[in-house]
């Protein structure tokens, strides 16, 4: 009998083109418009893909995800949601962080930190970034000026496996601060605490219709709203 081996290489490739395959038939990809490569090569976007990855057995329950959600302000600025899940109870709003290392923050700070070990003999280093609570209760608020007050809202902050999570404090009943890998049992938490069966079927396409516009935005919307990010953070810097 005679043993057939097939190189190495092969096989990698072989497993490549099914994930490329299985991604393409994915509803990230068809809203996005991100290739397989361009989302994992990309931080932010991976990080919101694994998000919609590991809930988007919902989809056969009949709830909706959008994405890069880019609300209007009044000031005419933009805030974008990183990932909205519209369900029968409600929705739960997104915030993705993609990052390592030791996290610290409290939900009344305006900044948080990330910790990051520089090797045995070295002070490791620290980095502020904006208190994520905060920036996903802004999405909130501007996304009750599109859908209204009438919808229960949980908001969920969900950062990489990669990181510690080491002294989190949060008051709010309807916001979570979890790991990548802690998603599921925290999107089941946030469903006890809202409404059953509050939003019907055709309600759940109607808010879906409402808000996909604003999750096709052109490029220069998108390139305008990373400018404001930068010259804020210029400002404060």
């Amino acid at each position: 009998m005679t043993t057939v081996i097939i190189p190495a290489f092969i096989v990698v490739l072989l497993i490549v083109i099914l994930q490329v395959f299985s991604f393409n038939k994915t509803t990230y990809h068809s809203a996005t418009g991100n290739s397989y490569f361009a989302t994992i090569a990309d931080t932010g976007k991976y990080g919101e893909y694994r998000i919609f990855k590991q809930l988007k057995y919902l989809e056969k329950q009949g709830a909706k995800f959008l994405f890069n959600v880019y609300l209007p302000k009044e000031n005419g600025e933009t805030t974008e949601c990183d990932v909205i899940l519209i369900l029968p109870q409600g929705f739960i709003v997104f915030e993705s962080k993609n990052y390592s290392g030791w996290i610290f923050g409290d939900e009344k700070s305006k900044t948080w930190t990330q910790t990051l070990p520089q090797g045995k003999g070295r002070a490791a280093h620290k980095e502020k970034f904006f208190n994520p609570i905060m920036q996903n209760n802004l999405h909130i608020k501007y996304l009750k000026t599109v859908i209204g007050d009438n919808y229960a809202i949980q908001s969920i902050i969900v950062f990489s496996e990669r990181c510690t999570l080491k002294k989190i404090s949060v008051s709010s009943k309807d916001v979570q601060v979890v790991k990548r890998n802690n998603i599921v049992s925290a999107l089941t938490e946030a469903i006890h605490m809202m409404p059953q069966d509050a939003v019907p079927d055709e309600e759940i396409m109607r808010l879906y219709e409402l808000l996909y516009p604003y999750s096709q935005v052109s490029d220069s919307i998108k390139q305008k709203h990373i400018q404001n990010i930068r010259n804020k953070h210029n400002k404060e810097g």
